[in-house]
């Protein structure tokens, strides 16, 4: 029995079956949330407990953070980590809204049981939200939410750092307070160049937060939580590494570092945020059961991993998505520092669950070879981390009407177009080849699990990387890895070389080749412009015209005429001794990009400068291939000079000699005087 199509079991939320996704709901901001700006989804306690997944990671931190409020044993600083780059203003949210908006939310099963603090308070500092040159200082902003700001006003206007015993009074007559710090390397940053601009001791950001530790750390009612980022982005220079590394040590000696999300946790949260349901548990491990027997049954084709118990557990837990496609995303395209790993994957996932499901794509799962890079939104989500010269890749060799991958699955028959082989591997193969600390590649075994589902046969795939190679221009393969590069490939290289080939190289190139195969079984005439190029005498004669004079059935060929009938200003005498061999018209064509083939191959290998560029399996395909042309360059040759006019009681009549024998070295005089010997039309003297 066949499988349920994911989309048939599993509904996604309303905005993103309607096509009305709006990205912002991928973008939470804990400064928004503090001043009412941010999307309902997030502004609003109830919505947003709704949909979000109580992790184990932060339904810890979360008991942490309630208990020590209330006076009990917990971590007093908290420095959140998240292994994929992901989570942490999620987990900033959920403190917030449990100790601000408790009362609304408390209705709610994901909050049951959790302890609630009476007149507990919080303070939010969001280093990208706040003014470092005129607005409140840290200091001065924390103290104002708490309402405790003229304790402190001189040394926020003089923008000093309070010292403890100052804030020790503003945290005592607080009471339960949480303080949320996020994005703080950013403003320290700008606020230590704001201090040396207006002259004052730089460093007073970072003293405050060494003092503000230890103060928390001393209080029985407090709770302060900072989130810094594990390395330094692009934007920031080495006094921002040297600040990252100075708020660390701060930090880090009375700090707790708590992980919001771990394991098959992220495929928790992926569901909950983009689908209302995902369909029965049944559904599910039959999908499951189905991919691990097909992994089974290819065995060592396949890699290992896939092919354990525990994976088919982690499609369970992954569905409707298949493990692969949210692996690659967090592993190689999370690595990079541009790319927000949770926002970027669930709005990536978001709009590859709308694409799919408005055209209805026949699989259980939604694997990484389904990924329409020909949708403006997604191509967009990549390249703008690798550069934009990859949109004309994509656009070349993957995606879109007039991509070589789209081609080859409609040359390559219903199956091929149905399930759209070549583009889906090209595809996957795209999004395995990047990550921000090298270059990637992936495998075949690897591309069969991106690929292969019900209904596509195994043995289709290498045949399908067979024609990626042969035809893409930016396709890189070594050693059976595959990639995608912006340098291109020995495919593209022979086009462009062949675009410098011009006619009179391939005509010149022809001439000299046709010479050399011409033989001595009649004496050969090889491009006679007139008849007086042509002697006339008892020895048999075959003239081999040029492209110029090519075979048409329509149409009488003069110059032919003139060779049976006249010897230069007289008349011939032994006409029957007389053959004309031309070529046939599509043959020549074929012929033609041979040659041209030929002479790219042969400039690309004298080159020394091209064949550096190239890596040693293209090099030994570039040899290969020079050898092979060069190889079948005499049967094009025999194959095209088709036709055969001879004179007879009719006058000129023209024979097909037809295609020759596979494999045959013949000459062209010796292949036309065993034709006519054979049909009668010439007899051995």
């Amino acid at each position: 029995m066949a499988l349920k199509l994911w989309w048939q079991v599993a509904t996604p939320h309303k905005d993103i079956r309607e096509g009305k996704l709006n990205e912002a709901i991928f973008a939470a901001d804990l400064g928004d949330v503090h001043i009412g700006k941010a999307p309902l989804e997030y502004n609003d306690p109830v919505l947003f407990f709704q949909k979000t997944y109580l992790t184990q990671g932060l339904k810890t931190l979360l008991e942490n953070v309630l208990f020590r409020l209330n006076g009990g044993k917990g971590d007093p600083v908290i420095q959140l980590q998240t292994p994929f780059g992901g989570g942490k203003t999620h987990a900033l949210l959920t403190l917030y809204h449990a100790i601000k908006n408790r009362k609304e939310i408390a209705h709610l099963p994901i909050i049951s049981g959790l302890p609630e603090i009476k007149n507990a308070k919080v303070a939010v500092f969001v280093g990208t939200h706040a003014d470092a040159v005129s607005g409140k200082t840290l200091w001065g902003e924390i103290a104002s939410q708490l309402g405790q700001y003229e304790v402190i006003k001189d040394h926020d206007r003089k923008r000093i750092a309070p010292g403890k015993e100052k804030f020790r009074q503003i945290l005592d007559a607080s009471g339960h307070t949480l303080i949320l710090l996020d994005e703080l390397l950013e403003y320290i940053v700008k606020a230590n160049r704001a201090e040396k601009v207006e002259r004052i001791t730089q460093g007073q950001t970072l003293a405050f937060i060494q003092e503000l530790t230890e103060l928390v750390a001393t209080s029985g009612k407090s709770v302060l939580v900072i989130t810094l980022p594990a390395s330094i982005l692009e934007q920031y220079d080495e006094e921002a590494e040297k600040t990252l590394q100075q708020l660390q040590k701060i930090s880090g000696r009375v700090e707790a570092i708590y992980t919001p999300v771990e394991g098959f946790e992220i495929y928790e949260i992926i569901r909950k945020r983009l689908f209302e349901n995902i369909g029965d548990e049944k559904t599910r491990r039959e999908v499951a059961q189905s991919y691990f027997d097909l992994y089974q049954k290819l065995g060592t084709d396949v890699p290992s991993y896939v092919r354990e118990v525990a994976y088919r557990e982690k499609i369970i837990r992954a569905y409707p998505f298949h493990p692969e496609l949210i692996d690659v995303l967090y592993e190689r395209w999370g690595s990079f520092p541009t790319f927000q790993r949770t926002r970027g994957v669930l709005r990536l996932l978001a709009e590859i669950v709308a694409d799919t499901y408005k055209q209805k794509i026949p699989s259980p799962l939604i694997q990484s070879s389904m990924v329409n890079l020909e949708k403006p939104v997604l191509r967009r989500e990549f390249i703008k981390h690798i550069g934009n010269e990859y949109d004309s890749i994509i656009s070349s060799d993957i995606a879109g009407k007039d991509a070589k991958a789209s081609k080859i699955d409609r040359e390559m028959g219903s199956e091929y177009e149905k399930y759209g082989i070549a583009k889906g591997i090209a595809t996957s193969v795209f999004l395995n080849s990047f990550s921000a600390g090298a270059s990637k590649e992936t495998t075949l075994p690897r591309i069969r699990v991106a690929l292969l589902r019900e209904g596509i046969p195994e043995t289709i795939v290498g045949d399908a990387i067979a024609k990626l190679e042969e035809e893409l221009w930016y396709f890189h393969s070594e050693k059976k890895q595959y990639a995608f590069r912006s340098q291109p490939n020995l495919n593209r290289i022979i086009v462009d070389k062949e675009e410098t080939i011009f006619d009179s190289r391939i005509i010149e190139e022809l001439k000299a080749k046709i010479q050399k195969s011409s033989g001595d079984a009649f004496e050969v005439y090889l491009w006679p412009e007139n008849s007086s190029d042509i002697p006339d005498n008892k020895n048999p004669k075959l003239i081999i015209l040029s492209p110029d004079f090519l075979y048409d059935s329509n149409k009488e060929n003069k110059l032919v005429s003139e060779f049976f009938e006249k010897a230069g200003t007289g008349f011939r005498v032994y006409k029957n001794l007389l053959f004309v061999l031309s070529m046939d018209s599509t043959q020549y064509i074929i012929l033609k990009k041979s040659l041209k083939r030929f002479l790219a191959l042969a400039e690309i290998q004298q080159d020394k400068n091209l064949i550096e560029r190239l890596n040693k399996e293209s090099q030994e395909e570039l040899k290969s291939k020079l050898k092979e042309t060069e190889k079948d360059l005499p049967m094009k040759i025999l194959t095209a000079y088709r036709y055969l006019a001879i004179l007879d009681v009719n006058g000129v009549n023209w024979l097909d000699v037809g295609i020759p024998t596979v494999g045959s070295n013949d000459s062209i005089s010796k292949r036309v005087k065993q034709y006519l010997i054979d049909k009668e039309k010439f007899f051995l003297a």
